[in-house]
């Protein structure tokens, strides 16, 4: 029995020690409020909700690093491109249109053309890259440079020798922040903001020309992806001859091509759909376009692509000219 009863001790000691040390607490602190003791409950389990979800609740928007979305196939081949320093990434969608079909081609952007001669079937591709200029240490936010050429060319006119109906040339300089927030359940991918240069590389009667300051903003849930975009037009002094190299070289081309445009994405199955629309927001004379383009892979690399247009801005010479364009091709993979 002597043996014993050193842990009977101890044990009876460990068991008063709480007991003891909650009615000294008691005895100098006054009593907690029970709403108190409540919201101090309620924080501590939206920490530990936020410690396992990854995902800070801030009413209706959220920090969201961990939410999946249409975009991120994209968005990672992007980040993993810019860890090899010789890639250049896509900016835009790449494709060839060997045969597309246009309603109303405009000759003036080439001398060799005329009504008579000009061929509603023409090709039409597009090349689009960006690089980054200034990377911020971690992701891919920071300042790139992009560049897309988009040309027509008459690829079926033997009669006029084959030319390039038009060619279009845009480069520009902005700046890229990745922004992970979530509002109402959609993901806020990637906010964009910069200067915007566009021209056909033509002078004189045919030239066409101007310069915007855009910001566009992508977003997406599971499903869809969401593209906004807007501009503001450098202002141009006015031509004071047709002929004069300085001056602007189409002043009504916003009432035409539009001031703001809108995209929309989804994946049906293996095919995507991807439409983009643009319009001038005046109510009284209401102009702008539409562009739709179905792709259904045919490799890791490449998809078939159907594209439809239809309104004003087709291409720069076109910019005031309402074209329907339908054609068919192949692009790179793109979302």
């Amino acid at each position: 029995m002597s043996v014993l009863k050193p842990f009977v001790f101890m044990a009876a000691l460990a068991a008063c020690t709480p007991v003891c040390a909650q009615k000294a607490v008691s005895e100098q602190a006054p009593p907690i409020d029970n709403s108190e003791q409540e919201r101090t409950v309620g924080n501590e389990e939206n920490q530990a909700s936020q410690d396992e979800s990854g995902i800070e609740v801030i009413d209706i928007i959220k920090r969201d690093t961990i939410t999946e979305s249409a975009l991120d196939d994209r968005l990672e081949g992007d980040k993993e491109a810019l860890d090899n320093v010789f890639a250049i990434t896509q900016h835009r969608q790449n494709y060839l249109l060997p045969v597309t079909y246009v309603s109303n081609p405009n000759t003036f952007g080439n001398e060799e053309l005329t009504e008579e001669n000009v061929d509603n079937k023409e090709a039409k591709f597009q090349v689009s890259a960006k690089l980054p200029l200034y990377l911020e240490e971690t992701g891919f936010d920071g300042l790139y440079f992009g560049f897309t050429l988009t040309s027509f060319w008459q690829l079926y006119n033997s009669e006029a020798s084959k030319p390039f109906r038009e060619t279009n040339y845009e480069p520009e300089v902005f700046w890229q922040e990745t922004a992970d927030y979530s509002v109402l359940g959609y993901k806020f991918n990637t906010f964009q903001v910069g200067f915007n240069h566009m021209s056909n590389g033509q002078s004189g009667l045919r030239s066409r020309s101007w310069n915007r300051l855009f910001a566009s903003i992508v977003f997406s849930d599971n499903d869809d992806i969401y593209y906004l975009k807007t501009w503001y037009r450098i202002p141009e002094d006015e031509k004071a001859d047709p002929l004069d190299p300085t001056g602007d070289d189409n002043p009504d081309i916003q009432d035409y091509y539009g001031r703001m445009e809108f995209g929309y994405g989804r994946k049906i199955g293996a095919f995507k759909v991807l439409a983009l629309l643009r319009n001038n927001l005046d109510f009284d004379e209401n102009r702008g376009s539409i562009q739709l383009d179905l792709t259904y892979p045919i490799s890791d690399r490449y998809e078939v692509l159907l594209q439809y247009f239809n309104g004003y801005g087709d291409s720069l010479i076109d910019y005031n000219r309402s074209q329907e364009r339908i054609g068919i091709g192949f692009q790179l993979h793109f979302l």
